[in-house]
């Protein structure tokens, strides 16, 4: 139905209306086709001009040829195509293959393309795309956040504990002759905890860089498609997980103000954030810094 209305050269050209279709293959007979059947019905008026049916429509250079040749509708730009087709191989990525970065550099094509089009491919669901590629940004944040965790995980298992460290002070004291080797293991490891420290900045980083694209799209999303409740979630969502949780808030009013049968998920979504913001506004006030208490929450974030 996307694909149908993407490549409509001005709104209300092309209609699409879902049907499901009671006809079954006979016993014994193995249905064969894949995609979908779609009738086309030309109309002026209320008056049909002409119909076809198609079937095993499961292509987007399908759906184009029916549109233009079948439809007759000439005034399609081909680089609505190439858009459509980068956005949905962007989805079968990121669904099917699970592979949010070749997701994202689909997005980024189709995007390029509705960009660069803009007066001719007016209908193209640059909004849907945003989501899709808001969508695939967190789920690279996610990935980041798992490595992050080991990285804190292999970082605590080798830091010494304080009952340790006594152990070694007591042990060179009464040892002297020990304390040079002590003492340079000890500066050995500190080097080595250096290095893997540095590691976890560096992914504790990707992973926000990975949020903050979240975040723009989402927030994008919204101004292309205002009246959409999932737009307002999503933005929610990433503003969520980026630690603005009082604005996250405001995203989940106007997304409940849109489908009120969201409010037990958003009231639950909004207690959360709130009893989040009143733990961090207790933990900045007894001396945690901005950027310590992020990467604290960021691992041990469910």
């Amino acid at each position: 139905m996307e694909s149908f209305t993407a490549f409509s050269p001005s709104p209300g050209v092309i209609k699409v209306n879902s049907a499901i279709f009671s006809k079954q293959p006979k016993p014994g007979v193995t249905n064969k086709i894949k995609g979908h059947l779609v009738r086309c019905l030309q109309k002026k008026d209320d008056l049909t001009l002409s119909a076809i049916e198609i079937n095993n429509v499961d292509t987007i250079e399908k759906v184009y040829r029916i549109v233009t040749e079948h439809m007759r509708l000439t005034a399609v730009n081909s680089k609505a195509c190439e858009c459509m087709k980068f956005y949905f191989q962007g989805n079968e990525s990121l669904e099917e293959e699970g592979n949010p970065s070749k997701a994202i550099a689909l997005y980024n094509r189709a995007l390029s393309l509705a960009d660069k089009h803009t007066r001719q491919t007016s209908q193209l669901p640059k909004g849907s795309i945003l989501m899709k590629r808001a969508r695939a940004y967190l789920q690279r944040a996610a990935n980041h956040r798992k490595i992050l965790r080991l990285l804190v995980k292999d970082l605590t298992d080798t830091v010494p504990s304080a009952s340790t460290m006594k152990i070694l002070y007591q042990t060179a004291a009464t040892h002297p002759e020990l304390s040079a080797s002590i003492f340079q293991r000890l500066a050995g490891d500190s080097k080595v905890n250096q290095g893997k420290f540095r590691q976890i900045r560096y992914r504790h980083d990707m992973y926000e860089f990975a949020l903050l694209h979240a975040t723009q799209d989402s927030l994008q999303a919204t101004q292309l498609l205002p009246k959409t409740a999932s737009t307002w979630y999503l933005a929610g969502e990433c503003l969520s997980e980026l630690r603005k949780l009082n604005e996250s808030n405001q995203y989940y009013v106007r997304a409940l103000a849109l489908d009120p049968s969201m409010k037990d998920v958003l009231t639950t979504l909004m207690e959360k954030n709130k009893s989040s913001q009143e733990y961090i506004d207790a933990a900045r006030a007894s001396g945690f810094s901005g950027d310590t208490l992020r990467l604290a929450m960021d691992v041990a974030a469910s």
